[in-house]
C-alpha cells in the first residue's frame, strides 16, 4: 500500500501507530528512502495551526519534527483531497523517568526563546488570554455552584510582564518524544502565541493528574512535576517565571482541563470534569510545592 499526494510525493511501507480523534497518522518511507510520518486531517481545518507551527519551527530550528510536505492526498487515496502533513519521523518515546520529564521542561524553555513574529499563528495577548481564562472560571462556577476564585490564586503582577511566546498548547508525555538528549515535541494542533507559562502549567498539571498516552504508567506525580519545572527553569532565560507565577499558571491549566472535560461531558473516554478540579485544589492546598522548581518552595 502506498500513500500519494497531489504534488507527486509517495510514501510506502506504511504502518499505523495509535490514532487521534481528529486525524489519522501513518509511518512510512518517502521516495528518497527517508523515514517519515504523515498526519491526515479528518476534520476540516483541524491541522491548520499545526501546519503553520511546523513551517515556522522548521525554519527556526525549533524542537519539532522537520516538515517536509504540506499538501493534499490524491483522488485515489483512502481520504481523497484530505490535508496531509509529512514530517521526518523522529526517535524517542514518552518520558517515564524524572530525567525524561526534566528534558521535557528543557524543550519547553527552548521553545519559549524562539522568535514568533511572522509565524502567522493565532495570538492571544495578556488581556485576551486572561479574559478567556475568566470566562472558563465563570462556567465552572455555574457547574459547581460555588466560587472557585476562593481557592484560585490571584493573577500575579508578573503575568503582565511575561513575554509572548510560541506555545505548544498541549505538552505532556503523549506529545514529547524523549530520546535521552534534547527530545522532540510533536502534535502541534493547539499551537498559538500566548503569554509564557501555559505550556509549563499544563505539563505540571498533567504530571500531578497522572495523565499520559494509552498504556502509560504514571507514578510519582509530584516528582515528575518538580522535574519538568526544574528542567524548564534550568534552560530558561535570565528572567524565569517566579514561584507565584508558576502557581498561577498551574491553576490556569487545571481550569482548562476541567472546562474542556465539562464541554465534552458524556463523550466516550472523557473523564469527569470534577476530577480535574480535585487535582487542582489538592495541588494548590499542599503545604509544600515541590512542583514549583524553586529551592525555597
Amino acid at each position: 500500500m502506498t500513500l500519494r499526494l497531489t504534488d507527486g510525493t509517495t510514501i510506502s511501507h506504511l504502518s499505523r501507530p495509535r490514532q487521534g480523534m481528529r486525524h489519522r497518522v501513518v509511518f512510512g518511507v518517502d521516495g528518497t528512502g527517508r523515514a517519515v510520518a504523515a498526519k491526515i486531517e479528518l476534520i476540516p481545518g483541524a491541522l491548520e495551526p499545526e501546519r503553520r507551527a511546523l513551517e515556522w519551527l522548521t525554519s527556526q530550528g525549533g524542537p519539532a519534527p522537520r516538515l517536509r510536505v504540506a499538501g493534499r492526498l490524491d483522488a485515489a487515496s483512502e481520504y481523497p483531497g484530505a490535508v496531509c502533513l509529512v514530517t521526518d519521523r523522529v526517535a524517542g518515546a514518552a518520558p517515564t523517568s524524572t530525567d525524561g520529564w526534566s528534558r521535557l521542561g528543557g524543550a519547553l524553555a527552548r521553545l519559549s526563546r524562539l522568535p514568533w513574529r511572522g509565524s502567522d499563528l493565532t495570538t492571544l495577548d495578556h488581556r485576551d488570554f486572561l479574559g478567556l481564562h475568566e470566562r472558563r472560571v465563570d462556567d465552572l462556577d455555574q457547574a459547581t455552584r460555588r466560587d472557585l476564585r476562593e481557592v484560585l490564586p490571584a493573577v500575579p503582577a508578573s503575568y503582565f510582564e511575561s513575554p509572548l511566546i510560541l506555545t505548544h498548547g498541549d505538552p505532556g508525555p503523549g506529545n514529547f518524544l524523549d530520546d535521552g538528549a534534547a527530545g522532540t515535541l510533536i502534535d502541534w494542533e493547539d499551537a498559538q502565541i500566548s503569554p509564557r507559562g501555559l505550556d509549563l502549567g499544563r505539563a505540571i498539571f498533567i504530571a500531578l493528574a497522572g495523565s499520559g498516552p494509552e498504556g502509560y504508567v504514571a507514578v510519582e506525580g509530584a516528582a515528575r512535576a518538580s522535574a519538568v519545572t526544574g528542567g524548564f527553569l534550568a534552560a530558561a532565560d535570565d528572567r524565569p517565571p517566579a514561584r507565584a507565577e508558576i502557581r498561577w499558571w498551574l491553576s490556569v491549566a487545571g481550569v482548562q482541563f476541567a472546562h474542556r472535560r465539562l464541554e465534552r461531558a458524556g463523550e466516550p473516554g472523557v473523564l469527569h470534569w470534577l476530577d480535574a478540579v480535585t487535582v487542582l485544589e489538592s495541588a494548590l492546598s499542599a503545604t509544600s510545592a515541590p512542583w514549583s522548581g524553586h529551592p525555597t518552595a
